[in-house]
């Protein structure tokens, strides 16, 4: 699986990681959970324009590894899930604000506009 992420566009880095590898992430963190392809373009899309010099840390989940899930979603800063595909105990590990749902009401451009606003205050 790849993003679609300009490395020579950006002074930053991104570091992907999937189960069952495990990092502790620096400033900016991401867990994604069963984010369809077109949402992880879009994704990458947003990283290299709203976090250009950071680095930043991506935990991909697609399926089911509670115990690998959990671990991302404790370290991560910010959460987007498939709000279809939902884990029912998600949000008992992450606080308020933490989790991003994708829907088609609610896009990945809307998501990053939402956590550009948290971030400014």
């Amino acid at each position: 699986m790849t993003l679609g992420i300009k490395a020579f566009d950006t002074l930053g880095m991104i570091t992907v990681v999937t189960p069952p590898s495990m990092i502790n992430p620096e400033k900016i963190s991401f867990t994604l959970i069963n984010i369809k392809e077109k949402e992880k373009n879009h994704f990458a899309s947003q990283l290299n324009k709203c976090f250009p010099n950071d680095n930043i840390v991506v935990y991909i989940m697609e399926g089911e590894d509670n115990g690998w899930l959990r671990q991302a979603i404790t370290k991560s800063k910010y959460v987007l899930v498939d709000k279809a595909s939902v884990p029912i105990w998600i949000e008992e590990h992450a606080t308020a604000g933490k989790i991003h749902y994708v829907s088609e009401e609610q896009t990945v451009e809307q998501t990053f506009e939402k956590i550009k606003e948290e971030m400014q205050v």
